[in-house]
């Protein structure tokens, strides 16, 4: 999902200095596509630019549900002290709730409750006056697919977007 907001007006072809928030490795890889995808787009990348093209990571991790343990031995001491009874030993073959050695298919899985996510805020400021020319942010939930190619499909529709007004725009992440 997209949202930005344009504040004021922004001419294509204009001159812009990438800067992330953080100097993370992935964050460093993404000013490259950033920078790389503002080219193909007609800007010019200058570190001597006065707009300030900044960006930020952010993902949240998501909450899970399981099934409980599946416990194939179980191992108990007993609780007199005495050293006349040995400890005990249970292998659990079969259980139809939990599962066991025969029967490790349980039935209750893992299931994902609240999905992790990722986000990336984007604004662009001219640092000769201080004002807030556009902003933009982006978020999806992160699935099977790596988060380098999520990001690459982000970083590409912010940067489509840039000083235009969206308001939750869905967009394939391929």
């Amino acid at each position: 999902l997209l949202s930005a907001v344009s504040f004021r007006p922004l001419s294509q072809g204009s001159v812009i200095l990438v800067r992330p928030l953080d100097n993370s490795d992935h964050n460093m890889a993404l000013k490259k596509d950033f920078e790389r995808a503002l080219r193909r787009k007609g800007y010019t990348v200058s570190e001597d630019a006065t707009l300030i093209f900044s960006f930020e990571t952010l993902d949240s991790g998501g909450s899970w549900t399981g099934g409980g343990p599946n416990r194939f031995v179980e191992l108990s001491n007993n609780h007199d002290q005495s050293g006349i009874s040995t400890p005990r030993v249970r292998f659990n073959l079969f259980d139809s709730t939990r599962g066991g050695i025969l029967n490790s298919k349980r039935r209750n899985k893992t299931r994902t409750g609240t999905p992790s996510r990722f986000r990336i805020d984007v604004t662009v400021d001219d640092k000769t006056n201080g004002k807030r020319l556009w902003q933009g942010w982006s978020t999806t939930d992160i699935g099977a697919s790596g988060a380098r190619d999520l990001t690459r499909a982000m970083v590409l529709v912010l940067v489509e977007m840039v000083g235009q007004t969206v308001r939750q725009k869905s967009f394939p992440l391929q």
